[in-house]
């Protein structure tokens, strides 16, 4: 099991923790507060109730923030409708998240042929990809805007990725002397074990480009 699949393994039992039991137990901790606030509002000054309110509020904003959490981990969407679902999602919340100009672009099935999905490993593959392509953007780049296109071309997925962002020098990435390495060796990782093929271009000053392809028939099971 390679080190991308652990990690994936591992991002899927958080979520379900997540999801199963802290989810609800914050869920309980808001219905205490709200019965502690019935029975106090008739008789508590006014610090105590604001206190109690600010905590509901506090409380409030880590449900949501787990609730988005546990998206990006294991997003639903994915599993129930398709990868250009799941990344039209992603490439919405992206946008709102880093005000980012986020352009995306899918068409996963040959012009004229019904829509159908990838195998759910594929698709699995390609959305961490594409995941962690925009996270490194949004965290080293500073970039204005970022293009995803994702076209099948013939027997093969061509996933691209631009951004016009500050760039970087490939060169010292592969010695490990600058970031954002071990993101791109992770992305390598996940497209060479599919037997497809990846490749970056940079430099700084002059953005970043990922190209890589995918063929549509490979299913990797333990990515599943």
């Amino acid at each position: 099991m390679n080190t991308a699949t652990t990690a994936d393994s591992e991002r899927r039992r958080i979520s379900a923790e997540l999801h199963d039991s802290v989810g609800p137990n914050l869920a309980a901790v808001g219905l205490n507060l709200k019965f502690i606030e019935d029975k106090l509002t008739a008789q508590a000054d006014g610090d105590l109730l604001q206190t109690l309110r600010d905590s509901q509020m506090l409380l409030a904003q880590t449900i949501a923030e787990i609730r988005e959490l546990c998206g990006e981990l294991r997003p639903a969407r994915l599993e129930y409708a398709g990868l250009e679902a799941a990344l039209a999602d992603f490439a919405q919340q992206y946008r709102r998240r880093t005000g980012v100009e986020t352009r995306l672009a899918v068409a996963l099935t040959p012009a004229g042929d019904p829509p159908r999905r990838l195998d759910a490993a594929l698709e699995w593959l390609l959305y961490r990809v594409i995941q962690e392509a925009l996270t490194n953007s949004a965290r080293h780049a500073s970039a204005g805007c970022v293009v995803v296109d994702l076209q099948r071309v013939d027997d093969l997925l061509r996933l691209q990725i631009g951004d016009d962002g500050v760039g970087f020098d490939p060169d010292a990435i592969a010695h490990g002397s600058s970031p954002p390495g071990l993101g791109l060796l992770e992305m390598r990782e996940r497209i060479e074990a599919a037997q497809g093929r990846f490749s970056i271009s940079s430099r700084p000053g002059h953005g970043t480009h990922i190209l890589a392809t995918v063929p549509v028939a490979y299913a990797p099971a333990a990515a599943a």
